[in-house]
């Protein structure tokens, strides 16, 4: 009997002795989710050179609205987004990593 509550005991021991491993997966980058038609429109970022959303950048659809992300790092950035000549946003905003700033068109 004692042999069978030792053997019962060390299994029980054993089993509680597993490994874990956890893997986190951080995003070092942040994002500039610019949402809606992009057609006609220039961002510049930090006063940058200007993009033409439709030319210099790629979008995606979700949920049935247009995306178009562009990377950018950590930190404050400024934004202006025009559209036929004129101003049409003109934000400051901060992003820390993994995060996003959306602005809708």
């Amino acid at each position: 009997m004692k042999k069978l509550l030792l053997y019962l005991v060390t299994i029980l021991i054993l089993a509680g002795c597993g490994t874990y491993q956890q893997t986190t997966q951080v995003d070092d980058s942040a994002y500039l989710l610019i949402i809606g038609d992009p057609a006609g429109y220039v961002v510049t970022i930090d006063n940058t050179k200007p993009l033409k959303l439709e030319e210099d950048t790629v979008s995606f659809d979700l949920d049935g609205k247009t995306v178009t992300k562009i990377k950018l790092s950590t930190g404050t950035h400024a934004v202006k987004i025009m559209k036929n000549g004129k101003l049409k946003i003109n934000r400051k905003f901060y992003v820390s990593n993994g995060n996003s700033f959306e602005v809708r068109l």
